[in-house]
C-alpha cells in the first residue's frame, strides 16, 4: 500500500473516529474538565508575558503530543495491515 494514501486514510479514521469515541468517555471528559479548571486557575495568577510563554510551550507540547498520537496509530495500523497479510 502506498504510504502517503496509507498515511491520509488512517490521519482522517484517526481524526474523526477518535473525537467522536472521546466525547464519548466520561474518564477523558473529567480528565478535560480539571485541566481547564486548573489552567484558568494558573492564568489568573501568571503575568502577561509568563501568559504567553506558558501558551507557546501548551502549544508545542500539543502539537509533539499530536504527532506521536497520529505516529502510534498509523504503526498500529501497519501492524495490523501486515498481520493480516501474514495470516492471508
Amino acid at each position: 500500500m502506498d504510504n502517503e494514501i496509507f498515511e491520509m486514510v488512517t490521519q482522517s479514521l484517526m481524526e474523526d473516529r477518535i473525537s467522536r469515541i472521546m466525547s464519548c468517555v466520561e474518564e477523558y471528559q473529567a480528565a478535560k474538565l480539571h485541566e481547564r479548571v486548573a489552567h484558568d486557575k494558573l492564568m489568573e495568577i501568571l503575568t502577561d508575558q509568563q501568559k504567553e510563554l506558558l501558551e507557546d510551550f501548551t502549544t508545542a507540547a500539543s502539537e509533539t503530543d499530536a504527532n506521536a498520537e497520529r505516529i502510534i496509530y498509523q504503526q498500529g495500523m501497519k501492524d495490523l495491515y501486515a498481520l493480516i497479510m501474514a495470516l492471508a
